[in-house]
This record gives structure tokens, C-alpha cells and sequence, in this order.
């Protein structure tokens, strides 16, 4: 398994890029999004790679972050979704975005997506909502880990729903106000400040 390719960029298509390692150009089929962030040609590129092998051709997929490359592979376990849909809705949405409107349950979100039908887009909801492999600073089976992950947990356990409380608390740890309070006051503010947030 090849997991990632460093290299000099030598072109940026509509839907690959291609890197020049040790005189040889490797050709990565990648969405939009990673060749939006891919840096220009002629400056050096690194990009997380999945192989795809079948009896009569070979590819290989290239990602600008490991998460994208985990939500494509969480797409291609779908039944219908191949690696070339896979890469067309990551293509139509940032990857986070996508993941939001799976944990949301938001079927018309992933129905808006150019060429998700929406039988296709129930699929990927019924299989992957719950079960993405996606890392956004939790460990898996939903455990938050790292700064606020108590707090977070605490107001999960309120019934407000995690993502939105982990996106809040993340926001809140940032904010310089709060950076400044003595260690004993900022866990209560941001509890108050998250939960006024969270209400509204």
C-alpha cells in the first residue's frame, strides 16, 4: 500500500495531478478540492494515495488529507458508489461539509450535490451515518478526546448534539478572552458561553 507520494508538481488537470519523483511522473486521479489545494506546478506536493487494482486497469487516487481520503474510501463501501462517483461528490462539496450533512441526517444536503441521486444519496446515509471513519479530534465510537472533551461530554449528556458542541467548544477554546481567565474561571465560562450558544 502506497500511503502517501511527495514530489515536484509537474500538472494540475481538471481531474488529476501528476508527480515527478526521482524521474518518474506518477498520474493521481484527485477531486477538485485536493487539486484546488494542491500547490502550484514546479513546487514540491505531497498527497495521501489509495490504490485501486482490478484485473483489467489500475489508478491511483490522490488526497490533499488523510480525512478526505478516509470519507472516499467510507463512499466506495457503499453498493453503486465506485471510486470515480466517489471522487465526483467530493469533488462537489469540501469533505466536511459532506460529513455534516451525513451526521445531520440532512438527505436534501447530499441530494443537492451535482449527480447524487436520490436513491444513492439514502444509501450513503443509511450505511455511513454513525459509522464514518472520518478523524475530527474524536477516537472512535465517539469519545472526544483532548482540550474541552469533558466539557463536550457534559453537554452531550445535556442533549445537545456533539458535533455542534464540539465545533462551539473548539471556537470557544480559541477565543482570547477566555485564554486570558485564570485556569480556575475558563472551563465555567466556556460552559456558559457554549450552552448560550448552543440555546439560541
Amino acid at each position: 500500500m502506497i500511503n502517501s507520494l511527495r514530489g515536484t508538481i509537474t500538472e494540475k488537470n481538471a481531474n488529476s495531478v501528476c508527480l515527478e519523483i526521482q524521474g518518474v511522473e506518477w498520474q493521481i486521479e484527485a477531486s477538485s478540492m485536493t487539486i484546488s489545494a494542491t500547490p502550484a506546478v514546479g513546487t514540491e506536493g505531497k498527497l495521501f494515495t489509495w490504490l485501486y487494482h482490478k484485473e483489467d486497469m489500475m489508478a491511483l487516487y490522490g488526497f490533499f488529507t488523510k480525512n478526505e481520503r478516509s470519507l472516499f474510501l467510507d463512499l466506495i463501501s457503499v453498493s453503486g458508489v465506485g471510486p470515480k462517483g466517489a471522487l465526483k461528490i467530493l469533488s462537489a462539496a469540501r469533505a466536511d461539509q459532506i460529513v455534516q450533512y451525513l451526521e445531520e441526517d440532512n438527505l436534501s444536503g447530499l441530494t443537492s450535490l451535482p449527480g447524487l441521486g436520490k436513491a444513492t444519496a439514502q444509501k450513503i446515509m443509511l450505511k455511513l451515518k454513525g459509522r464514518l471513519s472520518w478523524d475530527d479530534g474524536t477516537a472512535r465510537g465517539g469519545t472526544p478526546t483532548g482540550p474541552g472533551s469533558e466539557l463536550i461530554e457534559s453537554l452531550a449528556a445535556m442533549g445537545f448534539e456533539k458535533r455542534q458542541v464540539q465545533s462551539a467548544i473548539n471556537n470557544l477554546l480559541k477565543n482570547k478572552d477566555i485564554q486570558a481567565l485564570p485556569e480556575n474561571r475558563r472551563e465555567q465560562e466556556i460552559l456558559r458561553r457554549a450552552i448560550v450558544e448552543l440555546s439560541s
